[in-house]
C-alpha cells in the first residue's frame, strides 16, 4: 500500500523506498539465521543447473560431486564427465580406470555432452578469477550460459569463491558446503561471506567428526533458503582415487 506524505495525496517515495529496503533486509536476515530444513542430496540438486561445492581440504568436496553424478545416472541415466585440464595422459588413464564406464575424464570443454553431469574439479585451474579474460575462461563462461539449453548439471569445486571468476559465481543456483574453516569466511567475496560464516556455524554445531564429514549444507539461491542433508560416497570412490585428485590439486604428475 502506498503511503501519502499529506501533500495533495502524493506518495512519499523516500519512505516507501526505506520500507522496501527494510523488508528485503528482513528477508535476507531470515534466510541467513533460520535453521536449515532437512532434504536429500538428490532433491537439493537443480536439473539443469549450476552448483558450486566449497569447503576445506579433505572434507569430501570431490566425493560429494561424484555421488551427485551417481544419483543422476541412477535416476535419469545421465552420463558424466570429469573435467581435468592440463594433466598428463598417464594420469588421466589411471583415473579413468577407477571410474565407471559412463563417467569420462576430459580436458576440453568441447567434450561436455548434452544431458550430462559435468564435474569441474578444483575450478581454480582455469576458471581462476585472474584468468577471466582468457580464451578458455570465455569459452567456459559461454558454456555455463547455455547449460540450461543443453540440460546439463555443472558442478564446480573450489575451496572458496575468491578463486573463481565472478561471472561464474553469478550463475550459481546452489552452493553446497562441506566443512569450512573460520578463515574461509575471511577469504570469501563480500556477497558470500555471511553465507559462509553461517556454514561454519552449522558444522561447528555438529559434535562428531564422522557426522561432520557426512553433512552437507545447501544454499538454494532460487528460494533463498538453507537446506541440509547427509551424503554417502559413490560406490567407486576409494582412497586411491582420492589421492589421485589430491595429487592433481598440488600439481604432482603434471607435464
Amino acid at each position: 500500500m502506498q503511503k501519502n506524505n499529506g501533500n495533495n495525496g502524493n506518495p512519499n517515495w523516500v519512505e516507501m523506498l526505506k520500507g522496501w529496503r527494510k523488508e528485503k533486509a528482513e528477508q535476507y536476515a531470515k534466510a541467513i539465521l533460520s535453521p536449515p530444513t532437512a532434504t536429500t542430496l538428490y532433491k537439493a540438486l537443480p536439473r539443469p543447473g549450476v552448483v558450486l561445492i566449497m569447503g576445506h581440504r579433505r572434507k569430501g568436496k570431490t566425493g560429494l560431486a561424484h555421488q551427485a553424478a551417481n544419483l543422476y545416472h541412477k535416476v535419469y541415466g545421465a552420463p558424466a564427465v570429469v573435467h581435468l585440464p592440463h594433466i598428463p595422459e598417464p594420469l588421466r588413464k589411471k583415473i579413468q580406470k577407477l571410474l565407471p564406464s559412463w563417467m569420462k575424464v576430459v580436458d576440453r570443454v568441447s567434450e561436455w555432452p548434452k544431458d550430462a553431469v559435468v564435474i569441474y574439479d578444483e575450478a581454480a585451474q582455469s576458471a581462476h578469477a585472474r584468468r577471466s579474460q582468457s580464451n578458455e575462461a570465455i569459452a567456459l563462461d559461454n558454456l555455463v550460459g547455455i547449460s540450461g539449453q543443453r540440460n546439463q548439471l555443472l558442478i564446480f569445486i573450489s575451496h572458496h569463491s575468491r578463486k573463481i571468476d565472478l561471472n561464474l559465481v553469478h550463475e550459481v543456483d546452489r552452493i553446497l558446503w562441506k566443512e569450512p574453516t573460520f578463515a574461509h569466511q575471511m577469504f570469501e567475496r563480500d556477497e558470500l561471506s555471511d553465507f559462509t560464516m553461517r556454514a561454519f556455524d552449522f558444522f561447528q554445531a555438529i559434535p562428531r567428526a564422522r557426522a561432520r564429514l557426512k553433512a552437507t549444507l545447501v544454499m538454494d539461491f532460487q528460494r533463498l533458503e538453507f537446506k541440509k542433508c547427509d551424503n554417502v560416497l559413490a560406490p567407486w570412490w576409494s582412497d586411491d582415487l582420492s589421492r589421485l585428485f589430491q595429487d592433481i590439486q598440488v600439481g604432482k604428475g603434471r607435464n
